[in-house]
């Protein structure tokens, strides 16, 4: 027998609990399942003291409930600090099982299904399915499990470090609502910090509060002790911290704390003139207001001084939206209902892309839905001559980077997003291939979050971005921002390759309901930080623009 790693009781009882949930979560024998209960209960009540005495002598098998199996278990692990047998067992359960088989209403059972069906593995991959609604089209589940799976969702997340943008935005505006009217009427609370930047992921929650120096300690004091209620109430664990500055110095204190290192040496100042607001800070340095969201890089600064920095990407600047999705897929709102609030929002126009075939998990459509679909988009578009309507498909980008249909059907389309959605892990220059083939095909005229990512859920394919960005660029197809929040991809970061080649894109909703419509909001942000001009994103041009562009198919 090797030295003894460990001998205390609570370790050997959480490899127990382990092994116990791994079998269970692979529908182990119930004999066996009993076995580790019994054990469990038994080495529970044992005292500390007598656990370690029996663990290294090898007597625990003298206890009624405690087998040879398990004392070797127990041994192999206080000698090496490991267990083989859990560990092999782990590895062949199936990726994602252990985490989504804790969420309320699915199970081990339901979450395997789900696995195998839809080839999710992570709570986001999983969040994502269900709010594309594919979780209730699944047999044995339904619009009801797939809220309550949801909610569960939500309550694993805000045990997590990490929160989308999105995620916390509901967390500053409840903060901000209860300081202000808790703390006194008219009292200024305002985002700063990664937050206020449109970070996608955030490690805390950054606010400032403006308040005159004579009254800061005080407000403090009650603001901690609201604070600190309100996280009791509300079961929020996410980091929150809260910055104080006077009305005197707001401008420059607010500028500093929402901006990135790179932005505020970019700035080359010491110390933050005193000014009351933001556009005072910025005029005092001889620069226009630079809104925090474009506060990263740093060459925001430098182009914030030439004629460029009037052509940026305004959030008022979409005229339309593409990448939508009705019930004829997996969509929530029908064609008549998405046609309709996008015209309520104020587009010009509006792309429709429901899933194509191979989508199964998504109700993609097949061949012989396409005639009534197109015949729908016609008599739509009769009922509402003020608003374009383009008919359009996701189409799935085949493993061997071929696109759903043949040619002689995408022909027919007015324009074509080709995606990936399956085979995910492919080697660099093989996923790589398989996307500049789709960028090639003729018919593409868009290609669909790039990169596959969710945040916080799913990594990035491994590809060779800088050589797809050209291609898109040499066949005139457009890289699209997907603004679904749990997406945002192609990453901002890619800004200064996409605007150094002039590669078009556009702000896509990703829309599977009347409220994804305005997702758009998202993708303007991740514009706005990439600092791309509005004339290299399509959907901010006028409809006779788009549509000439559209027609348009590269040799």
């Amino acid at each position: 027998m090797g030295k003894w790693q460990s001998v205390q009781k609570d370790d050997h009882l959480s490899l127990l609990r382990d092994v116990y949930e791994v079998l269970q979560l692979s529908g182990g024998n119930p004999f066996r399942l009993r076995a580790y209960e019994k054990a469990l209960k038994v080495l529970g009540e044992l005292p500390e003291a007598e656990f370690g005495k029996r663990l290294q002598a090898g007597t625990l098998q003298e206890l009624d409930g405690i087998g040879k199996g398990i004392e070797g278990l127990l041994a192999e692990y206080g000698t090496t600090g490991k267990s083989l047998e859990r560990d092999q067992l782990a590895a062949e359960l199936p990726e994602g099982l252990r985490e989504m088989a804790k969420i309320p209403g699915l199970g081990p059972k339901r979450a395997r299904q789900v696995i195998e069906d839809l080839d999710v593995h992570t709570l986001i991959e999983l969040e994502y399915a269900c709010r594309e609604n594919r979780l209730q089209k699944m047999k044995g589940f339904g619009e009801k499990l797939q809220k309550q799976v949801l909610e569960g969702i939500e309550f694993l997340k805000s045990q997590q470090n990490l929160k989308s943008w999105v995620d916390a935005r509901p967390v500053f505006q409840a903060v901000q609502k209860l300081l202000q009217e808790r703390l006194g009427k008219g009292l200024r609370v305002e985002p700063v910090g990664a937050f206020a930047r449109r970070l996608e992921t955030l490690e805390k929650l950054e606010i400032l509060i403006v308040a005159e120096a004579k009254d800061q300690k005080t407000l403090q004091k009650k603001a901690d002790a609201l604070l600190k209620e309100w996280r009791e109430d509300s079961k929020e664990r996410f980091p929150i911290q809260l910055h104080w500055t006077s009305p005197q110095s707001f401008g420059g204190t607010s500028v500093k704390l929402a901006s990135s290192e790179a932005h505020w040496k970019a700035l080359k100042i010491k110390t933050a003139p005193d000014s009351e607001s933001e556009v005072d800070f910025y005029r005092k340095l001889k620069l226009p207001w630079i809104p925090p969201e474009s506060r990263e890089t740093g060459e925001e600064v430098a182009m914030a001084r030439t004629p460029q920095w009037d052509k940026l990407v305004g959030w008022n600047d979409v005229q339309g939206v593409f990448h939508t999705h009705t019930t004829r897929s997996d969509g929530k709102a029908d064609l008549d209902s998405m046609v309709r609030r996008a015209r309520d929002l104020g587009y010009r126009y509006i792309g429709i892309s429901d899933h194509s075939q191979s989508a199964f998990y998504a109700r993609g459509l097949k061949e012989d839905d396409l005639k009534s679909q197109e015949k729908e988009i016609r008599q739509v578009q009769e009922r509402y001559p003020e608003i374009r309507v383009f008919w359009g498909v996701e189409s799935d980008i085949l493993q061997d980077g071929s696109l759903d249909y043949p040619d002689r059907v995408l022909k027919k389309f007015d324009f074509v997003i080709a995606s990936i959605h399956s085979r995910f892990k492919m080697e660099r220059q093989e996923m790589t291939d398989r996307i500049l083939k789709a960028i090639r095909h003729p018919s593409t005229r868009f290609i669909g979050h790039l990169t596959g990512r969710l945040l916080l859920g799913r990594k990035a394919y491994d590809i060779d971005i800088p050589r797809l960005i050209q291609e898109a660029k040499d066949h005139d197809v457009a890289i699209e921002i997907n603004s679904h929040p749990t997406r945002l991809d192609i990453d901002w970061r890619w800004g200064p390759e996409i605007r150094e080649v002039q590669m078009l894109t556009s702000i896509n909703p990703d829309a599977h309901s009347l409220e994804g419509l305005e997702d758009t909001v998202h993708g303007i942000g991740l514009a706005r930080k990439a600092l791309l001009p509005r004339d290299q994103i399509i959907n901010t041009w006028k409809v006779e623009q788009v549509a000439s562009w559209l027609s348009r198919k590269h040799p």
